[in-house]
């Protein structure tokens, strides 16, 4: 067996997990019910639950890129800009800029607007500017986790 390669694609996969998993736990089971409760409780409640995101989404999201990076590169099949071009370089690339662009929304767009929900003059228009922008983060999950599996099968 190879640990290295056992050990990066490992963490990375679990750093996924985590990743994924809140974005996919948060929209269809805490949100739903939570958003069921008076908006001084909901303002409070997803207050409490931004408070999270920044002390664990960053280094989710860095160690993500870095081990797949690594996994792809180093430890994979893409020694060259040419192997882009190969079914599995084309799908790890569609992953890379997915994961890039989740990075990008989380911290320009999740993070801040489930902080502004606790404040927001307008908590309704609010929160339902997070659920699209969520809905959106949902779609790029959903095009990186079948490139990911995409690119397995083409290895």
């Amino acid at each position: 067996m190879n640990w290295p390669t056992f050990i990066v694609q490992w963490l990375h996969v679990l750093m996924g997990i985590v990743w994924f998993g809140y974005a996919l736990s948060m929209y269809f089971l805490i949100a739903p019910p939570l958003s069921k409760l008076p908006e001084g409780q909901q303002r409070e409640a997803f207050g409490l639950l931004a408070e999270i995101g920044p002390k664990v989404f960053p280094i989710v999201a860095i160690l993500v890129i870095v081990l797949g990076f690594v996994r792809g590169t180093f430890l994979g099949r893409i020694n060259e800009l040419s192997d882009l071009g190969t079914p599995y370089g084309f799908y790890w690339l569609i992953g890379l800029l997915g994961t890039l662009a989740l990075l990008f929304t989380g911290a320009r767009f999740i993070g801040p607007g489930f902080a502004g929900l606790r404040d927001a003059p307008d908590y309704p228009a609010a929160a339902a500017r997070l659920r699209a922008v969520s809905r959106i983060d949902l779609g790029i999950f959903f095009v990186v986790f079948t490139s990911m599996i995409l690119m397995r099968l083409n290895n």
